[in-house]
């Protein structure tokens, strides 16, 4: 499997109630999507009351059973849509090692790392530069140094299941 991030930063005056309106609107879409195993459609408010981040942002998270399913959704009209209202973002892609276990209607939030943990819902390690990912699905924030934390808008479930 490859899990697969991209984040959009955007203004500190940006209406962060349009993303929320689009995950609303279009997180349904992705349901049932062929070669997706799910999509965490992750997003900060730089002004959120119940957990910490520095900027606004739209950071949907992925897990792809594998690189052709990827490929097809980076090929497709829903994300040339996102790149033409927002601009192509950076995609990073990670091999997912061990056990997956996607968020449940519970967790709220998100907290994603580059370091090494052990408490990971979703672990992966981009071999170009080694760099590794710890993702852990949270029903409230905690305290952390070096993790970005991200509310959780919707849960797309692929037509992979884990």
């Amino acid at each position: 499997m490859i899990a697969m991030q991209y984040k959009i930063v955007l203004p500190a005056d940006y209406p962060m109630v349009s993303i929320e309106n689009r995950i609303e609107t279009k997180g349904h879409l992705l349901d049932d999507y062929p070669g997706l195993v799910f999509k965490a459609y992750l997003y900060s408010r730089k002004d959120a009351e119940h957990y910490r981040n520095p900027v606004n942002s739209y950071a949907p998270f992925y897990v792809w059973q594998d690189h052709r399913s990827m490929m097809a959704f980076l090929a497709s009209d829903g994300f040339k849509g996102l790149c033409e209202q927002f601009g192509r973002p950076q995609v990073n892609t990670w091999f997912v090692e061990g056990e997956v276990r996607m968020p449940s209607v519970e967790d709220t939030l998100a907290s994603v790392s580059h370091q090494v943990g052990d408490n990971s819902d979703v672990r992966g390690v981009e071999v170009t530069n080694w760099q590794p990912l710890n993702v852990e699905w949270l029903r409230e924030a905690k305290p952390s140094v070096n993790s970005a934390l991200y509310r959780i808008g919707y849960i797309a479930k692929g037509k992979v299941a884990l």
